[in-house]
């Protein structure tokens, strides 16, 4: 009877499907002088080119843009609609020196905005 019973918690445990997911790909960014930190990551599309940019707000990743350009090993261009309302603005991120510079790409009416510092990165992957 102890067989059987063993047996049958045993054939449970083997039965279950292991899922696993692969990590995110993305960036650790921060400015040393003002102590600035961003986080970023991209997701790829069927073909396995970045297509969305995500980034770390309030401890989630939310949805900041879409990849707008890109050259394997060169750079990332990829929009970030968190930094004004007014203004359509991207970061380039040079992926020899992992530098993230601002981009501006047009704004909604002529303002006098100011953009933000460019940042050194690190990659880092992200899991959840």
């Amino acid at each position: 009877m102890k067989k059987i019973f063993l047996l049958t918690i045993l054939s449970v445990f083997i039965s279950f499907r292991v899922f696993s997911f692969e990590p995110y790909s993305g960036i650790s960014c921060q400015n040393f002088n003002t102590q600035k930190k961003d986080e970023f990551f991209f997701k790829q599309d069927q073909d396995y080119i970045y297509a969305t940019a995500y980034k770390r707000v309030d401890g989630k990743f939310i949805k900041v843009g879409n990849v707008l350009g890109q050259k394997v090993s060169s750079f990332i261009l990829f929009e970030d609609n968190t930094v004004d309302e007014n203004l359509n603005f991207a970061w380039h991120l040079d992926m020899v020196t992992k530098i993230l510079k601002p981009f501006k790409l047009t704004t909604k009416r002529e303002l006098d905005l100011k953009l933000p510092q460019s940042l050194d990165c690190i990659s880092k992957n992200f899991w959840f």
